[in-house]
């Protein structure tokens, strides 16, 4: 198949099949993850301006502005853009998920977060896939996995509120919350993974209210203490009701796992009446 006198490949002379593989391996292409804060995107914490939440202090979101990976299809023509959302529904239904969302976890300390694909700007996401990476040692640092009051730790109130910033204000996390924006998610996966090779001061054992200071916490009782602490989230316990309002509003399905093997999921609609009461 020869160009056009303009240079251009004629697209739309290909057939339809070849054109869907285009498109879905477009939607499923995505950023590989930073391997360090250094090598990512620039990130910032909230400021004032940006209702910055005491308990985010230790979450560092991206400033880059994001740019949908399907945009220039989807502005060619009418027809490229209804065949890319064919091949979108497509993917959808197959249970492939076209969002991926990277958050790195550094010395048990700061949480960087990073969009490695979100190819169409919408407010409803059938399948978001977070990766949840652990990164660096805790020797000499304080963790953010140790609570405090009575509360849920740290690094909890950080997740929290990511999650409520998102559902608020779309994947801009900066942005304004008067925006309009009402995100919602079919499903929202969180894989933990792990590292290639164990952190340099090793794994530390045993309760995370008493484990020893050096040692970095094990991918298996990382997954379990995001579980637990989610499960308390969606209880609606004395320091978490406000947001898990927001969760059972917008999130139907959530799922935990480890190294893509499932640990536990929630179904929200048919548990909210359990867990609250209703």
């Amino acid at each position: 198949m020869s160009q056009s006198a303009e240079g251009s490949f004629p697209f739309l002379q290909l057939s339809r099949e070849l054109r869907d593989n285009v498109y879905e391996t477009l939607l499923l292409s995505s950023r590989p993850p930073p391997s360090s804060p250094e090598h990512g995107s620039a990130h910032k914490y909230p400021s004032k301006k940006e209702e910055y939440c005491y308990f985010e202090d230790h979450n560092h979101y991206p400033t880059d502005d994001l740019e949908s990976t399907s945009g220039p299809l989807l502005l060619t023509c009418r027809q490229i853009s209804g065949e890319v959302e064919e091949a979108a529904v497509r993917l959808t239904k197959s249970n492939r998920s076209l969002y991926r969302l990277d958050l790195m976890l550094l010395d048990e300390r700061e949480l960087y977060v990073t969009w490695l694909a979100f190819p169409f700007t919408t407010n409803e996401i059938p399948i978001l896939d977070v990766d949840f990476r652990l990164l660096g040692d805790v020797e000499g640092k304080k963790s953010t996995l140790r609570g405090g009051n009575g509360g849920p730790p740290r690094l909890i109130w950080g997740l929290f509120t990511l999650i409520e910033r998102f559902l608020q204000r779309g994947p801009d996390f900066l942005a304004p919350r008067n925006r309009g924006r009402d995100m919602r998610i079919g499903e929202l996966r969180i894989n933990v993974l792990t590292p290639p090779s164990p952190p340099p001061g090793g794994y530390a054992g045993g309760s995370l209210w008493r484990r020893r200071r050096k040692g970095h916490i094990s991918p298996e009782d990382m997954v379990q203490f995001l579980i637990s602490y989610m499960d308390a989230l969606l209880r609606r316990g004395r320091y978490t009701a406000s947001y898990s309002h927001l969760v059972f509003e917008r999130i139907k399905r959530m799922i935990f796992s480890l190294d893509g093997v499932e640990k536990k999921h929630w179904e929200l609609a048919s548990l909210e009446p359990k867990y609250t009461g209703k």
